[in-house]
């Protein structure tokens, strides 16, 4: 699903108009034919269409349009002067005078009216503002809105909830509070942010026949991951395979008091499917996980030659999990970074180590994979934590552009980008809110990657499948564990390359 802003909205318009003759009130004519099919007409009656005088506001005319054709019991507002209306808004205004569809322009003296019909209505539909709204509302159009909010049973907004930048994700003053959100062509870039959330409901998101080359020609290169490219992207078992074809994988990790750390990575690399795996750990580590690792090997860190043979020949490495923020550590990452030759995958210990030495990034380009958590950024770009939740996609773009990594930002909606292309995961779920979830997710990165997918759609990957087998186990689970996640791995893994 691609994402969008309010931009992308307004150059897809005119491209359609200008480069392909495609006319506005075709586009708008689709926009109300596919947000009709989610009026849910079976099981209400009264609708309240509220409109403004925007194109927005035509795709409501028209839906009133097509409610009263289904026998529907329709009363329109307009907010706003009629001599404002946009000129598709103007046709379909005009459609409704000759169908005897009245209107009623919301002034101050009729705002009972307005009132008593949302108290009296099954459903509301808002379409005052589109995607194109930037000033904060004041007015007439905020005592509409919060009308709509005090005394709705249900409402569904056209596009974007009247109060929302589309782009940011602000809300400009007040905004309607949505039950269900009919949103066009593609997910809108300011519902990522989370204070949007309790105002946008269900979203949606239908197509109104802009055609493929379009989208793909102005096409802003952020999507939310699909089932599809995951499945398209893991790589087959085939019966001519050898475990030389699905990697060499060394992961450094664990310390006193943090062997589950090294447990858990090097098991989800085996998991999910590395074909060799080997813990490099100190002795103290190794004597604890050699015991409980079947498939995978050890190797005492300190064992120098072994050390630096083993790496020079990995096709991946995952770094940090549960070693220490220490000098120690920061050093044996420059040591990892210096005598190997593949992507490297750094979490937890392997981020905190780099505070005020993010310069090392800038002699490694285009090998590093981060997977940090909201504080772990804040110590790596010196942003606040609350400044990194607000703009979570562009503060991830920022530092992958500037230094040339692929950056997955943890939390509701990770964010995983290399700066020219953005993924938005969407599984994942509140139960697997514990430790050892990084640790997981951090193996199975390091071993898609070592097993030859690209490093950007392995991070996609190793997401999208620990957050998938997160969501089933949570159904039956009120904690999903690392242990849980890893357990169903190789279940969910074949499922995928099915």
């Amino acid at each position: 699903m691609r994402i969008g802003t309010s931009n992308s909205t307004k150059i897809l318009d005119s491209a359609c108009v200008n480069e392909y003759k495609i006319p506005l009130i075709v586009l708008m004519e689709n926009a109300v034919l596919s947000a009709f099919k989610h009026m849910d007409i079976e099981d209400n009656q009264k609708y309240v269409i509220v409109s403004g005088t925007g194109n927005n506001g035509g795709d409501g005319l028209g839906l009133a349009r097509q409610l009263a054709a289904k026998d529907k019991e329709v009363e329109v507002f307009i907010v706003g002067k009629l001599e404002k209306l946009s000129d598709c808004s103007k046709i379909h205004y005009d459609i409704l005078n000759a169908m005897e569809i009245s209107t009623t322009v919301v002034t101050e003296e009729n705002m009972d009216d307005l009132k008593d019909s949302i108290r009296n209505s099954d459903i509301v539909v808002d379409c005052i503002f589109g995607t194109g709204l930037e000033r904060e509302i004041k007015g007439i159009f905020y005592d509409v809105i919060k009308i709509i909010n005090e005394n709705k049973n249900k409402v569904y907004s056209i596009d974007v909830p009247s109060g929302i930048n589309a782009t940011t994700g602000d809300i400009l003053g007040i905004c309607v509070n949505a039950d269900k959100t009919i949103s066009f062509e593609f997910y809108k870039r300011g519902f990522l942010k989370y204070s949007t959330k309790e105002f946008i409901g269900e979203v949606v998101v239908e197509h109104i026949g802009v055609p493929s080359y379009i989208l793909d020609k102005y096409d802003d290169k952020e999507y939310i991951t699909s089932l599809e490219l995951v499945k398209n992207n893991i790589k087959q078992k085939n019966k001519f395979a050898f475990k030389s074809d699905f990697g060499k994988i060394a992961l450094f990790a664990g310390s006193r008091g943090f062997t589950g750390a090294a447990y858990i990575a090097t098991e989800a690399a085996v998991k999910a499917g590395s074909g060799l795996t080997t813990l490099i750990t100190d002795q103290y580590v190794q004597n604890i996980a050699s015991q409980k690792l079947c498939e995978a090997m050890t190797l005492d860190i300190d064992n120098t030659e072994k050390v630096e043979k083993l790496i020079k020949g990995c096709t991946a490495i995952g770094f940090g999990c549960g070693m220490g923020n220490s000098e120690e550590t920061y050093n044996k990452l420059k040591y990892v970074l210096e005598k190997s030759t593949c992507t490297v995958v750094l979490d937890a210990d392997g981020l905190n180590v780099l505070k005020d030495k993010v310069d090392l990034f800038e002699s490694y380009p285009n090998r590093l994979i981060i997977t940090p958590h909201l504080g772990e950024m804040a110590k790596l770009t010196g942003y606040s934590i609350s400044h990194i939740r607000d703009n979570r996609v562009d503060v991830a773009k920022e530092f992958a552009n500037k230094y040339k990594a692929i950056v997955l930002l943890k939390g509701y909606e990770t964010v995983i980008t290399d700066g020219a292309y953005t993924y938005i995961n969407p599984t994942g779920n509140s139960a697997m809110a514990n430790g050892g979830m990084g640790d997981t997710l951090l193996g199975m990165i390091a071993s898609f990657v070592g097993q030859g997918i690209d490093p950007l759609m392995a991070t996609v990957c190793g997401a999208y499948i620990h957050g998938y087998i997160g969501d089933e186990l949570a159904e039956n689970l009120y904690t999903v564990n690392a242990t849980d996640i890893i357990s169903d791995i190789q279940r969910t893994m074949k499922i995928f390359s099915e």
